[in-house]
């Protein structure tokens, strides 16, 4: 799985949109087997969340986040009124890290699309 500390959103749709991190804490067990929590989490930043259309916004898990070092993490997009949009790529949030995952959301409040546009 891909290392990650950052993600930028592109609103390219007819709406408002704002960054949702889900995430999965990370267990390791006494031989040192690793495993993640069963069910996602979500963060959410503090103060001003909304994108605007033709906006873009990015989120450092590092600086901005209280996730956990190491969690699985991935995108989830809210859209104000309308079809939330999960990402389907997912990530192990490393502190270190240095790439940054760029999505792009598009459409309607109703049928929006969500894509990877770049991971560097």
């Amino acid at each position: 799985m891909d290392k990650i500390r950052y993600f930028k959103l592109e609103n390219d749709g007819a709406f408002v949109a704002q960054i949702v991190i889900e995430y999965r804490e990370r267990k390791t067990d006494g031989q040192g087997n690793v495993s993640y929590a069963g069910e996602w989490k979500s963060w959410y930043s503090a103060g001003y969340r909304d994108i605007l259309q033709y906006a873009e916004r990015s989120v450092d898990l590092w600086v901005d986040s209280n996730i956990p070092d190491g969690a699985q993490v991935r995108l989830h997009v809210y859209v104000a009124a309308g079809y939330s949009n999960p990402a389907v790529q997912q990530y192990l949030y490393d502190k270190t890290a240095a790439q940054e995952a760029v999505y792009e959301i598009s459409g309607t409040t109703l049928n929006n699309y969500l894509k990877l546009v770049s991971y560097k």
